[in-house]
């Protein structure tokens, strides 16, 4: 039989598994990366700039955020979106497309003698960014 104390001690150990509080994303090269900047250089632009390469393809999202919400969602989005450009030496990124998901995820779940029973699921609704990482030489 489970006792109280066994039951904490697995919540405690799966919360921060579960919920690391950070952002995902990915990146697909199209171009030449650089040496990686500091995500806070990184400038993000609605339409392209005069004069810019493109470095790759990129898409963040909040899914794995403690954000509730929607400017919170935005932000961490965003932060993961410079990160993933900063990372290729990117020194902006064109936004292409923004948007709003809602996932579900099946969690974990044990049973013991006796009809007790341990689960959990998940809802997250997360803001999705798509965007295309760039290198916009310095003006002299």
């Amino acid at each position: 039989m489970i006792n109280l104390r066994t039951l904490l001690l697995v919540a405690a150990l799966a919360v921060p598994i579960l919920g690391s509080g950070c952002a995902t994303g990915a990146a697909l090269v199209t171009g030449v990366k650089r040496p990686p900047i500091n995500p806070n250089e990184v400038r993000i632009y609605s339409e392209p700039p005069a004069n810019y390469e493109e470095v790759a393809i990129i898409s963040a999202n909040s899914y794995w955020s403690w954000a509730w919400t929607e400017q919170s969602k935005m932000d961490t989005a965003s932060r993961e979106l410079r990160s993933k450009a900063a990372k290729l030496g990117a020194n902006g990124v064109i936004v292409k497309n923004l948007g709003n998901a809602a996932t579900s995820a099946g969690g974990f779940g044990t049973g013991v003698g006796g009809g007790f029973a341990l689960g959990a699921a998940s809802i997250n609704n997360m803001t999705t960014l798509d965007g295309v990482a760039i290198f916009v030489p310095p003006t002299r």
